[in-house]
């Protein structure tokens, strides 16, 4: 996708990859692993997206007035944080998942704004298909050459396979789940989450990919930077 801002969770992804491989699992170092690809991917998106709407509330193409839900939003803490809470992930008092972006778009005129949204998910996901292919193409004649060679290929399989059939639904959910386990893993580190660095990564793959194309669509509605 060209994000170079995602280089490093890539670098992380990298570096359990090669640990696998020479770290017992039960070592602490191996245990925290799903944790801090939580933390990190989580903590980026919401870097990202609060970025986006700061520029949107400093040079919107439209003025502010036309955006009511936006407008109403109280000035006791940052607009940014109020706006990012419309993202929701989170327990319900019953312990069942709530995952919704309904109320953020809603911000910036619900229906058409996801709309635009998902035009730029499917944009966003034939680049990220894009690359993979490519990937595929270079390691295809390595095959056999090296068990390196071998899981980058098998990987790079699954990861085509999983993103041809990622639906805008699936991803948006990703990105959700992804912010409701920052939310358990930053109020109980220790016991705060249970899913496997494999589950933490897929969530990843799909959300990167909504989460750009939001950014891209909140980009749409400011004044572009000289």
């Amino acid at each position: 996708m060209g994000n170079s801002q995602y280089d490093e969770l890539d670098k992380l992804i990298k570096e359990y990859e090669e640990d696998f491989r020479t770290i017992k699992s039960d070592r602490l170092i191996m245990k925290n692993y799903p944790k801090v690809l939580t933390m990190s991917a989580a903590s980026l998106f919401e870097y990202q997206i609060k970025n986006r709407c700061q520029e949107f509330l400093d040079s919107p193409i439209l003025p502010l007035n036309s955006y009511p839900n936006i407008s109403v939003l109280k000035s006791k803490k940052p607009k940014t944080d109020q706006m990012f809470t419309k993202l929701e992930g989170y327990d319900d008092d019953d312990g069942i998942e709530h995952l919704c972006a309904e109320k953020f778009y809603n911000l910036f005129g619900g229906q058409a704004f996801k709309i635009k949204v998902e035009s730029n998910f499917s944009a966003e996901r034939s680049a990220f298909l894009l690359n993979v292919t490519t990937k595929l193409s270079g390691l295809s004649s390595l095959v056999g050459q090296g068990e390196q060679y071998d899981f980058d290929y098998a990987k790079q399989c699954d990861l085509k396979d999983m993103i041809e059939r990622c639906s805008f639904d699936d991803a948006e959910k990703s990105y959700l789940s992804l912010k409701l386990r920052r939310n358990r893993v930053a109020h109980d580190y220790i016991h705060g989450l249970s899913d496997t660095f494999e589950d933490i990564q897929k969530f990843y793959y799909l959300a990167v990919i909504y989460v750009v194309a939001l950014e891209a669509t909140i980009k749409d509605l400011t004044v572009p930077t000289t």
